[in-house]
């Protein structure tokens, strides 16, 4: 059973990854390769255009009627059409089935040209060096597992071996030339399938890191206890949405001091948890953020600035709505009080502020008066800060 696990990851090394991560791998080397056979192919012909005015120096326009011209013609255009109708897929998420059909497509007939050229030099010429190079060429620079290889060599293959069965006199047959076609193209199938593993192992490692780094930094921006956006967040999100009307506020749990030293610190943490899952799950467009202790600061991204008391208002319901036991305080239940300040954007433009970081202090400065004024008045209750 582990030897046939071995030559099924051979057939198919992208087995080894999980299908999202495996499609992923694909469409990068796709990209990749996609470039790289372009190479090839303004390479490729540009020695053939060369050869084809070395004929017509040589030969006049009969010089470009053999068969051998004739497929070199076929090499050029066919590459041109492959370089303008493949086109250039810069990212994963750019590669379409487009792409895949017309590399497989061109890097067949490219090694499918080579071997009919070998075929016809060497009835009279004994040349196979074509073939090889080109063969040599795809295993060693393009991307491509031992199947596709396999299948792209072979129909170029059987052309040799047919044109030593009807070409008695092939040079092919003779002076080791078909031994080192064979030889050639195993080699290139070893190399091809060992520089796909290769890059295979440096991209799923590169794509662990940087998940990884994706993950530290969403780790980063979470409060530890409540699992909400910390003030590290709240100013990121600031910072990110300059153009945006809103509304901040200022929460703090009601007696919460109180509700510690009744219940106790783990109690405490448990509280502290329910409050900040039920603001951060409001329907609301926006960001709740854990600020400190028993303070939370929420932006708000109101669709109608009109309406803003009626939502903060339904926002410090919710949290009385929860009817967590507080013996400790006057209501009976946990409750909050809201301080909030509301800042308005006119013709989509925030104020110009030499200092973004010092500004949303400033907005915070605010709506921390409002709160304050809030606690004085009774607490459990909401105040919009005023100028």
């Amino acid at each position: 059973m582990k030897t046939l696990h071995s030559v099924i990851r051979t057939l198919k090394p992208y087995a080894a990854y999980e299908k999202t991560q495996s499609t992923l791998l694909r469409k990068t080397l796709m990209c990749d390769n996609v470039k790289r056979l372009k190479i090839i192919g303004i390479i490729g012909s540009s020695v053939n255009l060369l050869l084809l005015v070395l004929y017509y120096l040589d030969s006049g326009f009969s010089g470009l009627t053999t068969i051998e011209a004739t497929l070199r013609i076929s090499w050029i255009l066919a590459s041109i059409i492959y370089i303008i109708g493949v086109g250039s897929p810069y990212s994963p998420e750019a590669v379409k089935k487009r792409q895949f059909i017309f590399f497989y497509s061109a890097t067949g007939l490219c090694l499918l040209f080579a071997s009919l050229i070998t075929a016809v030099l060497s009835v009279e010429q004994g040349s196979t060096f074509l073939y090889l190079i080109n063969v040599l060429l795809i295993g060693s620079f393009l991307y491509l597992s031992l199947l596709e290889v396999i299948c792209i060599i072979l129909p170029s293959f059987l052309v040799l071996v047919l044109s030593i069965l009807f070409t008695p006199g092939s040079i092919l047959l003779v002076q080791g030339n078909f031994v080192n076609v064979i030889a050639s193209t195993a080699f290139a199938v070893v190399i091809a399938q060992t520089i796909l593993t290769s890059k295979l192992t440096q991209l799923a490692s590169t794509q662990t890191i940087l998940d990884q780094k994706k993950e530290l930094e969403y780790l980063i921006d979470l409060d530890g206890l409540t699992r909400i956006p910390n003030r590290r967040k709240l100013e990121s999100y600031y910072l990110n949405h300059p153009h945006t009307s809103f509304a901040l506020l200022m929460v703090d749990i009601d007696y919460f001091k109180n509700y510690n030293d009744t219940y106790g610190h783990l109690q405490g943490d448990q509280c502290l948890i329910q409050v900040a899952q039920c603001l951060s799950h409001y329907p609301f467009e926006g960001l709740t953020t854990r600020y400190g202790g028993e303070e939370f600061v929420t932006i708000i991204v109101p669709t109608d600035l009109a309406r803003i008391t009626t939502l903060v208002e339904a926002i410090r319901q919710s949290i009385e709505a929860l009817q967590i036991r507080h013996e400790a305080s006057p209501f009976g239940v946990v409750t909050v009080s809201i301080g909030y300040v509301v800042h308005v954007v006119a013709n989509t433009c925030r104020e110009n502020h030499s200092n973004e970081a010092t500004a949303l202090e400033d907005f915070i400065l605010k709506a921390d008066q409002a709160l304050y004024q809030a606690k004085e008045n009774g607490r459990n209750q909401i105040k919009r800060y005023q100028e």
